[in-house]
């Protein structure tokens, strides 16, 4: 009875590990006698005693280059550039990919299934990455961040197509994640983006004492019509005559009771009235 209790168990141990699981997002490609099978498997429960099943993923995969140093069109090497781009096979492609690079298998910790022709992927990459930069001058090259992530994408996808096979491989997005131009270069920016602003400043005041230069002629400006008007309505009105006229109809009637003789005031004697 234990004899056959053991053996129970060593034959439910050999069919548990005989069974391969092929989890949701990932593809399983067979080979037999060292030969790839063309069929891939989709997700599900396989039994794998007398063959291989290699678990494929078929998700979106990060692929990180890390301390680049590309030349842009100027012959400036740029002093650090990290890179990631994300890219995706096709799944129905999973078992030609590995035949066309047998070797090329990789396995990435927390990652459920294995890489497939992402070595050559990551050659392809970093050339798409030094092409791309190779079009962009050193002082401004800093600043074209999502147009370089556009332009690498759009590069490798279409080396991928051409070298690797169309729709083998699909390019999803890319991110540059640190871009640093050459110290003396950054120094140098840093410095015209300085005297920039203070140019920009100086344009700011220029144009402000423009407004008020502006805004006082106009108020001097209007302040001389109102002279010339008020003028004008004196000599409208008998020019000198008119003016005393003013004078005597503003009088309060008090006569004056000192007067300045040779610069000096003395008190006017003024007759008694009757």
């Amino acid at each position: 009875m234990k004899f056959l209790k053991s053996a129970l168990a060593v034959a439910v141990i050999a069919l548990t590990t005989a069974c391969t699981q092929l989890d949701t997002g990932n593809v399983g490609v067979e080979a037999s006698m060292g030969q790839v099978k063309p069929d891939v498997l989709q997700p599900g429960l396989y039994f794998t005693l007398f063959k291989k099943v290699t678990e494929v993923s078929a998700k979106e995969l990060l692929v990180s280059l890390n301390d680049l140093r590309p030349q842009t069109s100027d012959k400036i090497n740029l002093s650090d550039l990290d890179v990631d781009i994300y890219v995706q096979i096709n799944p129905a492609k999973a078992a030609e990919i590995m035949t066309r690079w047998p070797g090329d298998i990789t396995t990435v910790e927390k990652e459920d299934g294995n890489r497939v022709g992402f070595n050559y992927v990551t050659r392809q990459a970093r050339e798409a990455i030094y092409n791309t930069i190779s079009t962009y001058k050193s002082d401004t090259v800093h600043t074209e961040r999502n147009s370089i992530s556009e332009k690498v994408v759009a590069s490798l996808q279409s080396d991928l197509d051409k070298s690797a096979g169309k729709d083998w491989f699909y390019v999803r997005s890319a991110n540059v994640r640190n871009l640093v131009t050459d110290p003396a270069l950054e120094a140098s920016i840093k410095a015209a983006a300085n005297r920039q602003f203070e140019i920009n400043a100086k344009a700011k005041e220029v144009e402000l004492a423009k407004l008020e230069a502006e805004r006082l002629a106009i108020v001097a400006k209007g302040e001389a019509d109102a002279i010339r008007l008020r003028a004008q309505a004196v000599t409208s009105q008998g020019g000198a005559e008119y003016v005393q006229l003013q004078a005597i109809a503003k009088w309060s009637g008090n006569l004056p009771t000192t007067m300045v003789v040779d610069g000096k005031t003395n008190l006017m004697s003024l007759p008694l009235t009757k």
